[in-house]
This record gives structure tokens, sequence and C-alpha cells, in this order.
């Protein structure tokens, strides 16, 4: 987090899976802050909800961001991240499930516009 920088959020989880996954099937990823469009606020948060289909990104190849419908698709998003848009400092650690899960669809972002890339890259998952 930036220096001199405070935040509070209250948000609520969401469950993406429909059962508990091994530990295997989560990996680490960092978000690139840079992607999302930073409020017009000054306090008002950017918080990616949990469910978020991730791609690489575009700018920085170790880094995720959403999946728009182009790109090397990585996973979903395991829990909501709260962030700094528009800055680098503003990259923060997410965690990733991409193997053998079975997802809850109504629980994933964009699930009906991004179904037949999800089920053909994370073809070790369901999605129920």
């Amino acid at each position: 987090m930036p220096y001199n920088v405070s935040r509070s959020s209250r948000f609520f989880d969401k469950e993406v899976l429909k059962f508990p996954a091994g530990l295997d099937a989560i990996k680490s990823a960092v978000f690139d802050a840079n992607t999302f469009p930073q409020t017009t606020e000054r306090d008002v948060r950017t918080v990616v909800p949990a469910g978020t289909i991730l791609r690489i990104s575009a700018t920085a190849a170790d880094k995720v961001a959403p999946y728009d419908g182009s790109g090397q698709l990585v996973g979903i998003l395991a829990r909501p991240v709260d962030l700094l848009a528009q800055a680098t400092a503003g990259n923060e650690p997410v965690p990733v499930f991409y193997h053998q899960c079975v997802f809850a669809t109504k629980a994933l972002v964009g699930f009906t516009q991004f179904a037949s890339a999800l089920v053909s890259t994370l073809n070790t998952c369901k999605f129920e």
C-alpha cells in the first residue's frame, strides 16, 4: 500500500466453488492495477469481485487483469480484492482457481459471455 494511505472497506465474500478445492488448485498471481480505470471521486474504492475471470495482462506478462475476450485466460479470482487503481503501487497479490475445481456458474462474473473460452481453457474444471 502506498505511504500515508489508509483504507477500510466492507464487502461480502461470495463462494465461487460448488465443492471445496485442494491447495494444489490455487495459484498466486498479481493484479495489474494499471488496467483498472481510476474513479473520479477520491473516496470511492475499486473492488474486484470474487469470481472474476482473469487473463494475462497485455501490458505486463507477469501480472493478471480481468478477461475481456482477448488474451490468455488464466483462471478465476478466488476472493474479492480491494485495490488502488491506476497505480503501480496498487498491484495486489491474488489467489486464482485454475485446476480441478467445480465452479458455481452463477457466481462467476461474465460466465455466459465467456463460457466457451472457460470450458476449453480450464478443461480440468467443471462448471455447474
